[in-house]
């Protein structure tokens, strides 16, 4: 049969989230670890013919730090005797000894830990439960216990697919009836419904039985809901509880992410009522509800929940936006000998941010004639003697600013040397180009000049003024003493003359964007995907 969710009755809030790995013991100088574990897994019944179905059990240190010493753990597995066998995962280096009842663990690392393997008993009853606990111990260190409840059958919620629209045009609102299915014959008591969209994606509506997280990237929302939800039927949002996806004014390629999974140790009431990460309550007296519905063709089942790999389902969106990547002009000036610091600088104007798996924008510099680099920021490799690319992070915000601190040795003073800094993305070959969804091209170049003999004027031409606010100029490029030289943004008619005739503003071609780099460039490796990245108003898919 087919139901309604109705989330009326919360008990209480699902808090998920890591604890700090380290801590200073009260009366002791030594590091304190926390061993984390999963609480609760549900065992797939011994089946009448065949094996088994094993379920991974990991037992692991957040994280060691600097500390190096070796650990030794101990599984005590007589609690499940008779409802579980619990055996070291062949999957994984092997480093436990049987012991009796216990497992006799040893390993050291940063994430130091156990991984194991949980199966069902033969003469193990449906319902039948019991506690795996891990203990932990190291010379100068505390390690705090974990334990995992380990219980036979269970419920088996399949979350429904929501077939979401998935070009969605900015500002544009959508539907989420979101519904699910418990395959198993055990009801759940309670639910726990998880929401995860990305930064360009919007969830309006607000219940005081859900919790409310906004990071620079997303937003988590996590929905608890008390009640019966009977095996062998559907579920789905009651109308007075509706729950909708908004594509921003800053989405462009966004992901939307959807679960849900039985409910654990019931949870206070009054916990309900906390405030959301902005900091403002939830509205009061309002909860997400379902009901039952009619009964319809059951979901296939995948995994009973030991294993939910069906619990949960992602929606890529490709929203029809554009970011607009503007490089900032740069001078450096200075007798031979002078030693300079600069600040290369580029900026993303949005209106979407980029995210990605690789870096998000390539920056290539181009040294006026004279002018050597004596320190390179860690982001930044030299492909040439006198051509450096900087790679960002994975992620740029809208209106974030790129910064990459240089020193440079300026070691013959050439009058208005002329370099060039550009702004742009990798293509699937690690070559780079201009990104697709940058449409405005006179910014993605600006000049890069040494000892300029012109003075600046104060009407610079359209293309310099879009790409760099006089206050993004002086974060870009701060004066430096008269012993060191200077660097300076403010140098508008040589950033606009090298703009205007840079080869992306006049082509926009792919091969425009490395021009005056020669053809001898490779791809970035991987450890350019760290970034000096300084920001404006505000990161998460591209």
């Amino acid at each position: 049969m087919r139901q309604r969710i109705s989330l009326l009755a919360a008990c209480g809030l699902v808090a998920v989230g890591l604890t700090t790995p380290t801590a200073m013991a009260a009366e002791s100088a030594d590091p304190v670890f926390r061993l984390d574990g999963q609480s609760a897994l549900a065992l797939r019944p011994y089946p009448a013919t065949g094996s088994p179905q094993p379920v991974a059990v990991s037992f692991h240190l957040e994280d060691t730090g600097s500390f190096g010493g070796e650990f030794t753990f101990t599984v005590d597995r007589a609690p499940v005797a008779g409802i579980a066998s619990v055996k070291e995962s062949s999957a994984a280096p092997q480093k436990c000894v049987e012991s009796g009842t216990k497992l006799i663990c040893k390993d050291k690392g940063p994430r130091p830990g156990v991984d194991l393997v949980a199966t069902a008993e033969k003469e193990a009853k449906e319902g039948a439960s019991g506690t795996v606990e891990v203990t932990g111990t190291a010379a100068g260190a505390t390690v705090t216990p974990a334990r995992t409840t380990l219980q036979i059958g269970g419920p088996d919620l399949v979350m429904k697919d929501l077939g979401l629209k998935k070009d969605p045009k900015p500002g544009e609102s959508q539907a989420l009836p979101l519904a699910f299915r418990n395959e198993s014959t055990q009801s759940a008591k309670g639910v726990v419904l998880e929401l995860e969209a990305t930064r360009g994606l919007e969830l309006p509506e607000r219940y005081d039985n859900c919790t409310y997280r906004t990071t620079g990237t997303a937003t988590k929302v996590v929905c608890t809901v008390e009640g019966e939800f009977e095996g062998k039927a559907t579920y789905e949002l009651a109308g007075d509880s509706p729950l909708h996806l908004k594509a921003g004014a800053n989405a462009l390629n966004e992901r939307f992410g959807y679960g849900i999974y039985p409910l654990g140790a019931p949870q206070k009431a009054a916990d309900a009522k906390r405030p959301d990460a902005a900091g403002a309550a939830t509205a009061a007296g309002r909860k997400l509800t379902a009901r039952k519905k009619a009964e319809a063709a059951p979901a296939p089942l995948r995994a009973p929940d030991l294993n939910p790999v069906d619990n949960k389902r992602v929606a890529d969106l490709t929203v029809p936006n554009t970011a607009d990547f503007a490089a900032e002009p740069l001078t450096v000036k200075g007798a031979a000998g002078t030693t300079v610091k600069a600040v290369v600088a580029a900026r993303n104007n949005g209106p979407a941010w980029v995210a990605g798996t690789g870096p998000a924008a390539v920056v290539d510099v181009v040294l006026p004639q004279g002018v050597k680099v004596v320190t390179t920021p860690a982001a930044c490799r030299a492909v040439q003697p006198a051509l450096y690319r900087c790679a960002t992070g994975p992620v740029v915000l809208e209106n974030e600013k790129l910064a990459f601190p240089f020193e440079l040795k300026i070691e013959k003073a050439v009058k208005d040397a002329k370099g060039a800094i550009t702004v742009g993305g990798l293509d699937a070959k690690g070559e780079p180009k201009r990104h697709d969804f940058d449409k405005v091209l006179t910014n993605n170049q600006a000049a890069f000049t040494a000892n300029p003999t012109a003075t600046p004027t104060k009407s610079p031409s359209p293309s310099a003024s879009a790409s760099a606010s006089p206050s993004a100029s002086k974060s870009a490029s701060p004066s430096a003493g008269s012993s060191t030289g200077s660097t300076t943004g403010n140098n508008a008619s040589a950033a606009a003359g090298g703009r205007s005739a840079g080869p992306l503003a006049s082509t926009g071609s792919t091969a425009g964007l490395v021009g005056l780099a020669g053809a001898g460039l490779f791809a970035v490796g991987a450890a350019l995907y760290l970034s000096f990245r300084r920001r404006g108003n505000g990161g998460a898919h591209a």
